[in-house]
This record gives C-alpha cells, structure tokens and sequence, in this order.
C-alpha cells in the first residue's frame, strides 16, 4: 500500500482542471480589472473642463454608478454615487443628491473606506448649507476636514477649507473665513488644481467684497476670471462674471455691471443650474432696480424666487424676497411689501442666517414707518443693528441709523432723533470714504495692471475728482437757491391766472356732467320707447291675425243658426251648438294667451307668489274643458298628493295648466285618456300633463319652447293652436322658479312636466 502509484490518466486530469481552473480565474480577473478601469474612466471624463452642458456628465456618471452595481464594488459604488450626485447637486435635484451623498456616506463607514467618508460628509454638508440649515453643515465640514487631515487627503483637505470658509463667511466670520480660504488656495496651487484654486479665490474675492477692501476683491476676481479662461471652466466662469457684476454695481456702473451679468446668466442657462441661475436673475434685478425700472426688477426677483423654491436654496430665496418688497416700496405700495419681508424674515430666522434677518428687518422696518407704525418700524431697525453686528456688515448701520432717526422724528422725539441722525451723518461719512476707496481701488488695479509710470497722473485725477464734486455741488447749491427764488416769483404771477382757471374749469365740469347725464337719460327712454313701440305692433299684429279665424268661424255659426235654424235637425243643431261652445272657449282660451303674453312683453306681470292648494288650482283649471272631454270621450284622471301645497302666482300656474289640458285633448283621439299627476322631489313638486295621443316629433321638440321659431300642429279634428302657448308657459314657469320639459309617454303620445316650489 505505501509504494501506491496512481494511474497516469488522473495525474494528467488533475494537471489540466488545475490549468482550466488557474485560466478562468485570470480571465474573471482579467474582466473585473477592465470594468474598474471603464468605471475610472468614466469618473475621470465627469469632471472634465470646457462643458456647456451637465447632460452628458449626467449620463457619464449614470452609467459608471450602473457599472458599479453590476461589478458589487463597494468602493466603486461610493465613487460613482459622489459623482453622479455632484452632477445632480449642479442640475439642482438636491434631494435626490443628497440620498446618493447619505448611501456614500453608510457604506464608506461599513466598509471603512476614509476617503469616501470625508467625500460623503462634504457633499451632504454642500446640501444642507443650501438649504439654509448652516450649523448642522458646518459640523459635517468640520469631521471632513478633520478626517482628511488625518489621512493626508490633501485634495480633500483643502475642499473641506473651502466650504469651511463658506460656512464662516455666511454666519459673519469674515476674518476666520478668510483665512480657510488662504489655505485652500494654497493647497490647490500646490497641487496644480487651477480650477479648484479659481473657485476658492471667488469666494475669497466675495469676502474682501463685504469687507470692504474692493482692491484685493477685484484682484481675485481678475485673476479668477484668466484661470476660468484658460481652463474653460464655465461654471467658475459664471461666478466671476456674477462677482464682477456685483463690484460694477456698487461702484454704480449699472451698465457695466448688467454686461457681466448677463454673460454669466448666459453660461448658466447654457449649463441649466438652478443655483446659478437663481443667483443671476437675482442679481440682474438688482441692476434693475438701481436703475430705478422696478417693473423689470421685480419679474427678475420673481424668477429667482422660482428657482431658490424649486431647489429649497434658503439663502437665495430670502435675498429674492427682501428685493421683492424693496420693489413694493419703490412703488410705494407697503402693504404689497410687507407679506414677502415677513416671510423673508421667518426663512432667514428659521435658518440662523443673521445677514438674511438683518436685511429684511430693515427694509420691514421701512415698509411699517410708510405704514404709520413708528413702534413696529423702531423694534425691527434696532432688530437690524444687531443682527448686522452679528453678520459684520457694517454697510447696513447707516440705513439703520436713518430709519430710527425718521421714527423717533415722527414719534416727536426729537433729542432721540438728534441722536440717531448725529449717528446717521457719520455713517454717511464712512460710506462716502467707502464708495470713494472703492473707486480709488479699481483706479488702482487698473494701474497695477498697465504701467506702473502713471502713478502721479492717477493721484492727479484722484484730485480733479474730488475737486469736481465739490464744485458740483457748489453749483447745485447755487441753481437751487436760483431755482427756489424764481419758482417763487412764478408762483405768485400764476396764482390769481390759475386760480381763475380752476373755477372756470369746475363750473365747466359740471356743466359738461350734467349734460352727460341728460343724454345718457335720453339714450335710455329712447331705447324703451323703441322697444315699447316694437313690443305694441307686435301684441296688435298677433291679436289681428290669432283672433281673426276662430271670430270667423263663430261668426259663420251664429249666422248660420239664426238664418237656418228652422230647417235644421235636432242632430244638427246640437253639433252646430257644440261648434259654436267649442269655438267660443278657443276664442276665450286664445284671448287669454294674447292679454297674459301682451302683459308679459311690456313687462306689466307683477307675480304674487303665494302658498295655495295644488288640487284646488289644478280643478278650477281643468273644470272649462269637461263638456269637449265629454264630447271626445276622454276621461281625465287626476292624482295628486293629499294636502298639497305650493308655492305660485295662481293666475299664471292656471293658465300654464290650461295651455297644457288643452293641448292634451287638441292631440288625444276619442276614447284616449289624460293624466294630471304631482309628486314632491326634494323641494319641488313636478306635474306632469300625460296624454295617450300621437306624440311629438324629434325635430318639434326641439323648437316647440324656442320664442324666436314660430311652431304650429294641427289638433286631430283640425284644431288651430296660435303657436304661442307653449313658450308662455315656458316664461311663466321660469316666473315661478321652476322648470319646464317634454318626454315621451311609456306607452304613447306626450308627457309635459314642470316644476314648482312645494310650500309644506
């Protein structure tokens, strides 16, 4: 057993599943190695520069993180998701940006990937910070920065300074912030990270901005701007123009400052980011309303507003707000105003953002003194000098100071107005020196830029310019005082001339409106007497020609009984009798559609609306038409609820009701029955008029309660309608409050129905 040697056949079937085994494990590895190096590729081309548009970075990053998935790379995964949420964040679909960033953040601490948490804790902190929550963003700068720290990410350490000192430039901390940005800088620089560099020295510029030194704002802006054009990095490129625009303003160069303004809404239209986008229209507003054009300033706000709520951008929407109501009180409408600065104000309270608070409360503080609440107004001027001390901006103590100097002026303290605008003048001072070193420092950037020689004629100017203010206003001293005396004088010439004008013009005014209202009384009794006149020859042409046949026919009869009467047979005297009955109730019936349709045309109907018997109306109408029922052979049934009361004029529901009987037995064959039923619905009771008779047609339906269409049938024994009937009672249903309508019989021939408001 121990010298056992094994066949040679399984040696060399063993030797070769070793090989087939060993060359698919190089081949999966071979695989898995290319799908890594696709994914990195793919991540790497996300953020490559010279882009105008995030779509196909969009689709990069969405393939790299499907990639990802099917490999079940964790490592992979983490990275895909922080690009592809970078390129959400931009696109602004900042939820959807913030879950990747929050996955990213879970499954670098499960599988203990440090880079991936440092990432994941800067991106989710660049989601909070836009949406205002500021000191929860800054807690997750703060680990990033203190992990990448730890672990020598340099490129991460300094992304962390940045936002840092973004963080600490909002919440008022311009000198710390300063000096996060300065480190930031300088590792990118290091690094050779030009685009990330420019972006820093933006906000580094932004700082010196509301610090007040113009020069070194400019100086970063500058070199920002060659960096961003070297690079073709739009998206920084827009952000130069934008800070430029905003230097230009404050210097009041609106033109210049709307020409950089509108590049940079250019590349950010071109690049479709909310955030950017949000910022432009806010800032081209803002040119606008320098301009004093508050119309188009405020559709700018507008937009800006639309996409700061569209990506809950907290900063951006309370600057768009507060500019809103700034436009309201240019307009002077204060109570338009006041609705956007409370809710600018709450946003910014909600956030901790002390800036946004201090300048809603101011311009809030001005929206209440036009409004005459001085109490109000002095709570939130104050409210605003403490919340700008927070924020460090200094350049709002001068607008504070005037506004509690004009409430204690209207409150009547005056050594408490004295005070505040003692307060107020040297705030004017400090910002005339401040608008002056502003141009002094773009004076001097363009020197440093140029030649170095033109130092005296610079300072020469610097001169002229300030000697030329003083002679402007020197000037303009002297042409008020000019204008004052000889508006005076003019104004005593013209006093007595316009006064004699003014009552002139009064007297000839009410002249001119009573004769205005005499013509219009006139054009009104013409109209009426025109259509009084219309209404009078048509009741008298529908008179002549409805009474003429069935006066005819009666005449015939009568003239025929007293001239034949006694060669007539008993037979036929009862017919000719029952004709001439027959004849008459029509004449009757007609005449009383003619005087009940004439009385409602020249509007004469005054309806007395009553509570009355439903059965006791209904028999008293039906009780003229029993001898033609007897004569016809037609029973009349009628069902009506017990005790029932309605609410109607009893002349005009009559005479609805005889129109309908009568049209029943003029259509209902001998031997045919006639149904009058009620039934309370809800709070009507509908009648109905049933017959057993030819019916109508389709096309007579539609016509037969139309006043404009002339409709006429003939009854089966050749009777005569006037054509009118229905549409009366159509009118004096409505009279009543109610409906009227025709529907076919189950059976056979018509059912009309209206209703009327039930009185129980």
């Amino acid at each position: 057993m121990g010298n056992y040697q094994p066949p040679k056949q399984l040696i060399f079937g063993l030797i070769l599943l070793a090989i087939t085994y060993s060359c698919y494990q190089s081949s999966n590895h071979s695989k898995t190695f290319q799908t890594a190096q696709e994914i990195d590729s793919l991540i790497q081309r996300i953020y490559i520069p010279g882009t105008v548009s995030l779509d196909s970075s969009f689709a990069e990053a969405t393939k790299a993180l499907t990639l990802s998935r099917i490999s079940r790379n964790d490592t992979l995964i983490i990275k895909s998701s922080l690009a592809l949420g970078s390129i959400l964040r931009l696109k602004g679909k900042n939820d959807d940006a913030f879950n990747l960033f929050q996955n990213a953040l879970q499954l670098s601490g499960q599988i203990r990937y440090d880079r991936g948490t440092s990432q994941s804790l800067i991106e989710s902190g660049s989601i909070l910070y836009i949406r205002g929550s500021y000191e929860k963003s800054g807690e997750l700068f703060s680990k990033a920065l203190q992990m990448a720290q730890l672990k020598h990410y340099e490129d991460l350490e300094a992304t962390s300074l940045n936002f840092m000192g973004k963080y600490l430039h909002t919440t008022g901390r311009f000198d710390e912030s300063v000096d996060y940005y300065k480190r930031a800088i300088e590792i990118f620089k290091r690094r050779g990270d030009l685009m990330q560099s420019a972006s820093v020295q933006l906000s580094l510029g932004k700082t010196y901005s509301n610090d007040g030194n113009l020069f070194m704002a400019l100086k970063c802006y500058l070199e920002a701007y060659e960096t961003c054009n070297k690079t073709k990095d739009y998206i920084n490129l827009a952000d130069v123009c934008n800070h430029l625009g905003s230097i230009y303003l404050s210097l009041d160069k609106t033109d210049r400052s709307m020409e950089y303004h509108r590049k940079a809404l250019y590349y950010r239209l071109s690049l479709n980011t909310p955030e950017g986008l949000a910022n432009s229209y806010n800032n081209i507003g803002k040119v606008f309303l320098a301009k004093n054009n508050p119309d188009s300033a405020h559709f700018y706000f507008l937009k800006a507003l639309s996409n700061c709520e569209q990506i809950s951008y907290t900063k951006g929407k309370v600057k768009a707000l507060t500019n809103i109501g700034k436009v309201f009180n240019l307009k002077s409408e204060p109570l338009k105003a006041k609705p956007y600065l409370n809710r600018s104000f709450e946003i910014a309270r909600k956030a901790g953002y002390d800036g946004g608070m201090a300048e809603a409360s101011l311009e809030l503080g001005n929206t209440l003194l036009s409004l005459s609440q001085p109490d109000s107004a002095r709570h939130l001027f104050e409210l605003c000098f403490y919340k700008a001390k927070l924020a460090n901006l200094t350049e709002l103590y001068h607008d504070c100071y005037l506004g509690l100097y004009r409430v204690y002026l209207t409150k009547g303290s005056t050594a408490k107005a004295l005070q505040y605008y003692t307060l107020f003048a040297e705030a004017d001072k400090k910002l005339t020196k401040a608008e002056n070193d502003h141009r002094l420092s773009e004076l001097r950037l363009t020197f440093e830029s140029e030649k170095k020689e033109i130092d005296n004629e610079l300072l020469r100017k610097d001169n002229e310019f300030k000697i030329k203010t003083i002679l402007r206003k020197d000037a303009f001293i002297l042409m008020v005082v000019i204008a004052l005396s000889i508006s005076a004088l003019f104004a005593i010439l013209f006093y007595t001339l316009f006064e004699t004008k003014k009552k002139a013009h009064r007297k000839l005014a009410k002249l001119n409106d009573k004769i205005l209202r005499q013509n219009t009384e006139l054009e009104k009794l013409n109209r009426e007497l025109e259509n009084a006149i219309r209404d009078k020859d048509k009741v008298f042409s529908i008179i002549t020609h409805e009474l003429r046949n069935p006066l005819y026919w009666f005449q015939n009869l009568t003239e025929m009984l007293s001239v034949k009467y006694t060669n007539m047979s008993p037979e036929m005297v009862r017919k000719t009798l029952g004709a001439l009955d027959e004849s008459a109730k029509n004449a009757f019936h007609l005449m009383d559609n003619l005087l009940h349709w004439s009385r409602s045309r020249l509007n004469r109907i005054t309806p007395v609306i009553t509570a009355k018997s439903l059965e006791n109306l209904i028999n008293e109408s039906s009780r003229m038409y029993e001898t033609i029922l007897k004569q016809k052979n037609i029973p009349l049934s009628i069902k009506l609820p017990a005790g029932a009361l309605i609410k109607a004029d009893a002349d005009l529901f009559m005479c609805v009701m005889r129109n309908l009987i009568s049209n029943a037995i003029k259509f209902t064959p001998e031997g045919g029955t006639i149904e009058i039923s009620a039934q309370l619905e809800k709070l009507n009771y509908v009648i109905s008029v049933i017959d057993s008779g030819l019916g109508i047609d389709e096309k007579q339906k539609q016509t037969m309660f139309n006043s404009d269409v002339q409709s006429t049938s003939l009854g089966l024994m050749n009777e005569k309608g006037s054509g009118f009937g229905l549409k009366l009672c159509k009118e004096f249903v409505e009279i009543n409050g109610g409906n009227i309508w025709i529907t076919d019989n189950s059976i056979r021939g018509s059912c009309f129905s209206f209703t009327t408001p039930s009185a129980s």
